[in-house]
């Protein structure tokens, strides 16, 4: 039967799904004993709770090499492409994406490979396209990073002749700065008889035009203050609009939801703080405050932001119980955002909660 990705993933109003479960730690930089090991039979595992579950999606980690400490955090990594048809053939209903950092993946190759899992999945596979931020990641495959907005002119030229390849019925050559293709003829063609569906993340501006133009689904991240997410939705829609087109909303989050509000908040401290691998900790804050600006902010700042590193790779916490979980997850969708990718110190053990509490009362709010 076929299945078209994007309508698919139309099927709830508010979408949730599943994030990094497919590296060690998953979001979660913790020495906590019951820490995510990320093994094939435990990413099994929590994709098929998922899609029994009713989830969206399920979205894993680029990751090349880990973040050291006393666990390498993300250091044991299932290849995305690879863990998405694997996870495909497991499941029933809920999508899969693959990670593509763009110059580690030849746009002909990757385009054969991706049609592979989408007619694995028949029509359920993604694409979360990356073009390129970890440098340490790859000096090890010995390709250079290109300067930044190189590698959005790499980044478009890849999406062109990965799409073109997934939609056209006649060979044709492509002659670019950075590929140079010729007589592509791809059969079989995407399960669903488009293209698969397409998320990407930027923060730059180069990045939301990048995402504008090519993307379904854009990730946008929350910092601290709630009030300021419609100003950024509201621009990122309206850059889509310029190419004609309407796309839709992504954030990641992690969640820690107990019984009581108190409960949640002590496990937080518990393996987000007095847990932490601090080492990794450290590495994670240093890659993503480059700029130097960490060590200006505010001691109760920067103590969060660890916390949110430890927590869930910096993505945004949502802690307390299932009212307070639910509540917030709805302000959230009618701010604006569409879907949430979403971690968990340990994805099979903490989901059955989260699935049992919180996706009733989404239920109950019209919202799923």
């Amino acid at each position: 039967m076929e299945f078209d990705a994007i309508r698919g993933f139309d099927r709830h109003s508010l979408k949730l799904g599943l994030f990094g479960l497919n590296c060690s730690g998953g979001l979660s930089a913790t020495l906590a004993p019951e820490r995510w090991e990320g093994t094939w039979a435990q990413n099994l595992s929590a994709a098929r709770m998922a899609d029994e579950a009713g989830l969206d999606f399920l979205l894993p980690l680029g990751r090349w090499r880990g973040y050291g400490g006393e666990t390498d955090h993300n250091g044991e990594s299932l290849e995305t492409l690879t863990w998405a048809a694997g996870v495909l053939a497991a499941t029933e209903n809920i999508m899969a994406f693959g990670t593509v950092h763009v110059p580690l993946f030849n746009p002909i190759v990757a385009a054969k490979q991706m049609v592979t899992a989408d007619q694995i999945g028949a029509g359920r596979f993604g694409l979360n396209i990356v073009c390129g931020w970890n440098e340490d990641e790859f000096n090890m495959a010995g390709v250079e990073l290109n300067a930044h907005d190189a590698r959005y002119e790499q980044g478009q030229e890849w999406v062109d002749i990965v799409t073109r390849a997934w939609t056209s019925e006649e060979a044709f050559d492509y002659s670019g700065d950075h590929y140079s293709v010729a007589g592509v003829m791809m059969k079989p063609k995407p399960a669903s008889k488009t293209r698969p569906m397409i998320v990407s993340a930027g923060s730059s501006d180069r990045g939301r035009t990048f995402a504008a133009r090519n993307s379904d689904m854009m990730f946008t991240g929350i910092r601290t203050e709630l009030e300021d997410i419609n100003d950024d939705i509201t621009s990122l829609k309206a850059q889509a609009r310029n190419y004609g087109r309407d796309i839709g909303m992504f954030t990641n989050c992690y969640i820690v939801c107990r019984p009581t509000h108190r409960e949640a908040e002590e496990y937080h401290h518990y393996y987000a703080l007095e847990m932490a691998d601090q080492g990794a900790v450290e590495n994670l804050v240093a890659r993503r405050n480059r700029r130097g600006k960490f060590d200006e902010l505010p001691e109760a700042m920067r103590r969060n932001l660890r916390q949110r590193a430890a927590g869930g790779n910096g993505a945004f916490p949502i802690v307390g119980d299932p009212d307070y979980v639910a509540g917030l997850l709805i302000q959230l969708h009618e701010a604006g955002i569409d879907a949430f990718a979403m971690g968990f110190a340990n994805y099979t053990e903490h989901l059955p909660y989260f699935r049992d509490e919180v996706l009733p009362r989404l239920s109950d709010a019209g919202v799923r």
